[in-house]
Formats: structure tokens, C-alpha cells, sequence
């Protein structure tokens, strides 16, 4: 006997006789994506991917990609200088003075600039909802939400190889003029309260955002992620504006090593988690010294001895990939699956067959198939 039913379309899953279709009636799922209008093709992957290929949804276009990178970098760009040039005229100090590094800087820029960048977290969720469509939560990792608890996994597992690091580096070069300050009180305040965000929304705005966006352009998985992890540690290192080498080659590596762990763990969690124990603990001894040279970065404020440091940057990345293997974290996903089919089901005039969506369909664990 002769089946009329049609052949399954590439990237989504055929059913069984029994589905319950009448014969000769075309299933839903086998209509061809093309024949969808755009707004209601999912804004979310139907096929599995990892969280930089992440965009790589029926709804994306290349010209998202460029619209959120240009749209993300001018409203940054704005609250960044707004914000600086306040901090700045509360502290006293010339903003040009600053800016060709003739003056230092004061508390209030240092807490002003913080608080720019931590907005980079908004600014990044906002600006990929607006340019593609998928909601806030799915910008921190492809299972659609923060996972706290591997984060603190992961914040636990190297917080004492930073504590040992800046430790030995106290001991073995000790500042002078350490005691209590003017700046003191306010310092340690805002540490405490703008740090911790200020090292999530850089890894918001340039691991995920930016990240994104690269690699969007690429079919290929690994060469996009590939692509991304240098353009962004590139962007990285420009952000922080050193003018001295060993400094760059911090900021590059520090760069890189987020991306991976972003890459193998699916999600942003873990690069957030070394870079606020790395900023916490580096800026721990701030409030008790001089800080007008806080930001020199200028040729000759970097040394080799930056190579420990990032020798405990990848001593600590591969601290979080065996967690993580241990972890058996979520790092690929296609939430958008289920919404496709349902959207295909609802065009043709039947249910869903029995038992629910085609088998692997569906939002992963944890997940909902809303973009």
C-alpha cells in the first residue's frame, strides 16, 4: 500500500503512520519554512545550538547582527561619557586633564563608571530583544535564565586562587600608604555594591552581545565562535585602554578565557563569576591607598610577572571545564522547536498528534519555548 504522506522538510522531524493525519493530507510539520511570513517564523533556534550560534534562528537576519552591535555601542558609548564626565566634576578634577592622563581620577568617576557599565547588563538584553527578537533572559545562556547555583559553584571554586594570588602579591610588593583615606568609606561602599555588576555588564555587553552578533554571521559553528572570541577579546582589550603590552596580553587572554567558558558551558555565568572574584580581590586594597593612579595604564605599568596572573586565568578555566563536565550543564538548545511546530500545526488545521510534539521537540530543561 502507498503512502500520500510527504517527506519530512531538512531540519524537522518526520512522524509515524500512526500520527492520526488523514491520508492524503499534508502534516503540519512538513510545510515548508519559507511559506511561514517572518513574523511568525521563531525568533529562537529550532535546531540545536550552541550559545554563541544562539541567534542562528528562521527569524534572523544578517542586518540584526549590525543593527544590535551599532545600537548597543552608541547608547554605551552615551551613558559612559555622560556618567564619566559627572563622576568627574563631583571628584573636581579637569575631564581633559584626565582624558590626555595629566590627572588622576577620584572616587566618584570610579563609582560613576561603574555604574555605566553595570547598565551594560540592561543595555545588552534590551538591545537584543529589540534587534532579534529574543527575550532578556535568553542573553545570560541558552537554558533561558541565570543558574545561580553554578554560578556560586563556580565563584567557590576560585575565589582562593585569587585570595592566594593577590595575597603573595601584597606580601611580595606592599603598598605604600596604606591607612584610612577621605575616599575610604565611599570606596568601600561602592566596590561592594557597583563592582560585582559593573564585571557582569562587560560580560554582558562584549561576551554576549557583541559575542553574539559575530558569531551570527557564520554558519559554521566553530568558525563563528572562533571569529567572535577574537573580535571580542580584541574589543576587550581596547575598552580597558592600556598602553602598555603586558597589560594588552592580560586583557586579550582574559578575553579569550571568557569566551571559552561561555562557549563550553552555554552560558555566561561562569565568565562572570571569574571576572567579579577577579575584580572584587584586585580592588580589595583600593580604599586604603592612593588611588589618582588607579587607571594608569600606560606603557611601563605592566611587567611579565602579568604572566601569573594569567597563568591562574587558565589554571581557573580549567577548574570550571571539569565542573562543568561534572555539572552536565545544558550548552546547546533549540527552544524554538516547539513554537515552530506549533505554528505549523495551527497553518494546516490539526492538532498536535498524539503524545504531544514530534519526538526531541520542545524547549530545553528548565526552558519555555517563548522568545
Amino acid at each position: 500500500m502507498t503512502s500520500n504522506a510527504q517527506p519530512p522538510q531538512a531540519g524537522l522531524p518526520g512522524q509515524a503512520a500512526s500520527s492520526g493525519v488523514p491520508a492524503g493530507a499534508m502534516p503540519a510539520w512538513t510545510l515548508d519554512m519559507a511559506s511561514l511570513p517572518a513574523h511568525l517564523r521563531p525568533a529562537l533556534p529550532v535546531m540545536e545550538r550552541d550559545y554563541f550560534a544562539f541567534w542562528r534562528a528562521p527569524r534572523f537576519r544578517w542586518w540584526k547582527s549590525l543593527l544590535a552591535i551599532v545600537l548597543g555601542g552608541v547608547v554605551f558609548l552615551f551613558l559612559s561619557g555622560i556618567l564619566g564626565t559627572i563622576g568627574m566634576l563631583m571628584d573636581g578634577t579637569d575631564p581633559l586633564a584626565v582624558v590626555q592622563g595629566r590627572s588622576g581620577i577620584g572616587p566618584a568617576f570610579f563609582i560613576a563608571n561603574n555604574i555605566s557599565l553595570a547598565l551594560c547588563v540592561p543595555l545588552a538584553m534590551v538591545t537584543a530583544w529589540v534587534c532579534v527578537q529574543q527575550r532578556p533572559r535568553w542573553l545570560t545562556s541558552v537554558a533561558g535564565r541565570m543558574r545561580w547555583r553554578w554560578f556560586f559553584v563556580v565563584v567557590a571554586a576560585i575565589l582562593p586562587l585569587w585570595i592566594l594570588l593577590i595575597g603573595i602579591g601584597l606580601l611580595v610588593a606592599p603598598p605604600s600608604g596604606v591607612g584610612l583615606w577621605p575616599h575610604t568609606t565611599l570606596m568601600v561602599v561602592g566596590i561592594l555594591l557597583t563592582t560585582p555588576l559593573q564585571a557582569a555588564g562587560e560580560e554582558y555587553l562584549v561576551r554576549g552581545l557583541l559575542g553574539r552578533a559575530v558569531a551570527a554571521w557564520l554558519p559554521n559553528p566553530v568558525v563563528g565562535f572562533g571569529l567572535s572570541t577574537i573580535v571580542t577579546a580584541g574589543v576587550f582589550m581596547l575598552l580597558h585602554g592600556a598602553g602598555d603590552p603586558w597589560l594588552n596580553v592580560f586583557y586579550v587572554a582574559f578575553g579569550v578565557v571568557g569566551s571559552w567558558l561561555t562557549w563550553r558551558t552555554g552560558g555566561l555565568e561562569a565568565a562572570v563569576a571569574i571576572h567579579v572574584v577577579n575584580n572584587m580581590l584586585s580592588e580589595a586594597i583600593l580604599p586604603f591607598v592612593d588611588m589618582s593612579g588607579m587607571f594608569n595604564r600606560t606603557a611601563g605599568a605592566g611587567d611579565p610577572s602579568i604572566l601569573i596572573n594569567i597563568g591562574v586565568l587558565v589554571l581557573a578555566a580549567l577548574i570550571v571545564e571539569f565542573l562543568a563536565r561534572r555539572a552536565d550543564l545544558v550548552t546547546r538548545a533549540r527552544p524554538g522547536a516547539f513554537e515552530l511546530e506549533a505554528t505549523l500545526t495551527s497553518m494546516a488545521g490539526y492538532g498536535l498528534p498524539p503524545g504531544g510534539p514530534a519526538a526531541g521537540y520542545g524547549p530545553p530543561p528548565g526552558g519555555t519555548a517563548r522568545a
